[in-house]
């Protein structure tokens, strides 16, 4: 044992992945999958594994046209290794979080120095939503880390010259684009362009010569999975797809709207404390280079095009997460002092968030305070805080801890690299303390009592569906398999029947789904889940009794005769 830690501490990077790994493996699958992107993305791995059809992605058994297949690969190698679970789903994340730590380890290393590499390194996982990612099942991790290789081959190839930064950064990008779409293409490029005109950048022939190679690079690999759905006839979903990415900048996709600053508000909250350093960088005082003004442009670039975009959805806009943790250690480096508007700010954010969990904590308290209240407004969410959860009575104590810690840090007389260091490691304490305390039982309050139905029709060989709620929990948790062909006949017959009435095609398939759940008289046993507010509109159908209601949702099981 003694050797193993005199090994670690010799070895910076393998300490840092060790650490990581103790912190970011446990506990990752003992909460349910959050509706609906974790859910969405792990149940398109689950039926490309029931299907055994690799090569397009599927949602409910029909083509899914909003996301290549990418990272939907990684979560069925993941599954095959693991099983069909929510470890499965967040591992590729896990896996992500340890490269990305790498990855900025090795550039701070670089850039800079050993010291720089290691606080930004500690810095990123130190900070909330960049921690929380890494332990979650959506696309977003991967997608950014692919950008930020993008971005920086781009930087390097600009100041080297050398062709190898043009195939890296061009294989990366078409990375990027196979794992969610287009929009990193745009970032990418816009930063560069920023990095080149205001850093007086003039291009050569050789720059062009490499900008022709990532193009071409990029092509062969981005445009790979779209030309091969193109060859075998899956025009519909390209087009599909492309609509897609149209829709999210110029409608509020989904329900997801915002004000104007809203990605501004979610970085700075999300990032701390990395937020918090990261302010000073504006300051004069403080000397740019070209890496730091590249990451800052990121920054901006982020924010401008996902401020613009209509659909507004946290994590759109956390590619700008390096640039924080960037920017922060970037002025730690420069001077260790902080400043006294820093060490008051600090202490504001931590005791509004200690508080919040202080308040969280104590919710069983003082819930039933509120309710009479929230039930003249909202039926749904007044019954998720009567659902009855257990709670220990030391979750409280993460929002102590937080402040007591701020205290500490802002109390010290004198701050260098251990003082600093220590502070980022006891908060990446607190921050998977507080997750592990936290994050499963808020999913009770808000959607475990549909789960759990949904698992027990599963058990049973019952087939479930939603009323009036989008979700895909049914599909994951209800094990949702492919209609026979006599079915799906009659599934089309509903298709085509919504569609002739002016319904999109690409959009109607499940509502045809549930209609011939509800109204074909064969298809028996059939439950479905409702949220309260809907329940009198399927007793309305004249086909399903109600069973049971539990933490807003009501559950029914179908009338195997018609009276």
């Amino acid at each position: 044992m003694q050797s193993l830690l005199y090994y670690l501490k010799k070895n910076t990077l393998l300490f840092l992945l060790f650490f990581a790994g103790l912190v970011l493996i446990p506990f990752t699958g003992n909460v349910h999958l959050f509706d609906w992107d974790e859910i969405n993305f792990a149940e398109c791995a689950r039926e490309m594994i029931v299907s055994n059809s690799y090569h397009t992605v599927l949602l409910n058994y029909q083509p899914f046209w909003e996301k290549p297949p990418l990272f939907i690969w990684l979560q069925v190698l993941s599954m095959k290794i693991f099983g069909v679970n929510e470890f499965s789903a967040r591992f590729p994340n896990i896996i992500n979080g340890l490269l990305t730590l790498c990855l900025l380890y090795y550039l701070g290393k670089k850039w800079y120095s050993k010291t720089f590499g290691i606080l930004w390194a500690t810095l990123h996982l130190a900070s909330i939503l960049p921690h929380l990612y890494f332990r979650s099942g959506i696309i977003d991790p991967w997608y950014n880390l692919f950008g930020l290789i993008a971005l920086i081959s781009g930087i390097e190839s600009i100041k080297t010259l050398e062709w190898k930064w043009s195939c890296i950064g061009g294989i990366a990008l078409g990375l990027a684009v196979l794992t969610k779409g287009p929009a990193m293409v745009l970032i990418v490029t816009l930063t560069l362009l920023l990095v080149i005109v205001f850093q007086k950048i003039i291009l050569t022939t050789k720059h062009w010569m490499n900008l022709i190679t990532a193009i071409m690079v990029f092509l062969l690999t981005g445009s790979s999975w779209f030309l091969y759905e193109y060859f075998i006839g899956n025009t519909e979903i390209i087009k599909a797809f492309i609509d897609y990415q149209i829709r999210l900048f110029k409608t509020e996709d989904s329900g997801h709207s915002g004000f104007l600053l809203y990605h501004f508000i979610v970085v700075f909250l999300g990032c701390f404390p990395a937020s918090v350093f990261a302010l000073r960088y504006f300051s004069k005082t403080i000397q740019k280079d070209i890496y730091s003004f590249a990451l800052m442009s990121l920054l901006f670039v982020v924010l401008i095009i996902f401020s613009m975009v209509k659909t507004k959805i946290v994590h759109y806009s956390s590619m700008s997460y390096y640039t924080v943790s960037f920017l922060a250690t970037y002025v730690l480096n420069k001077d260790t002092a902080i400043l006294k508007w820093q060490k008051i700010l600090l202490l504001i954010m931590g005791i509004i968030i200690g508080i919040i969990l202080i308040t969280v904590g104590s919710i069983e308290h003082w819930k039933n305070w509120i309710i009479p209240i929230l039930e003249k407004s909202d039926r749904f969410a007044t019954e998720n805080l009567k659902t009855s959860v257990v709670w220990y009575g030391y979750e409280f104590l993460c929002g102590v801890v937080l402040i007591a810690v701020i205290l500490w840090f802002i109390f010290q007389k004198q701050y260098n690299f251990s003082t600093i260091l220590k502070f980022f490691v006891i908060q990446i304490l607190w921050i998977s303390m507080t997750i592990n305390s936290y994050v499963g039982k808020i999913e009770q309050y808000t959607q475990a009592s549909a789960i759990h139905f949904f698992q027990y029709c599963a058990d049973k060989d019952i087939i479930v569906d939603t009323y009036g709620y989008k979700s895909y929990a049914y599909l994951f948790y209800g094990k949702r398999m492919p209609f026979n062909n006599i079915e799906q006949n009659k599934v089309n017959k509903y298709w085509n029947d919504l569609t002739n009435a002016g319904y999109e095609k690409l959009f109607s398939y499940n509502l045809a789904c549930l209609n011939y759940l509800i109204y074909d008289d064969e298809k028996y046993p059939v439950c479905l889940v409702s949220k309260i507010q809907d329940e009198e509109n399927v007793l309305k159908t004249g086909r399903f009794k109600k069973l049971y209601a539990k933490g807003g949702y009501v559950f029914f099981m179908k009338i195997k005769k018609l009276p």
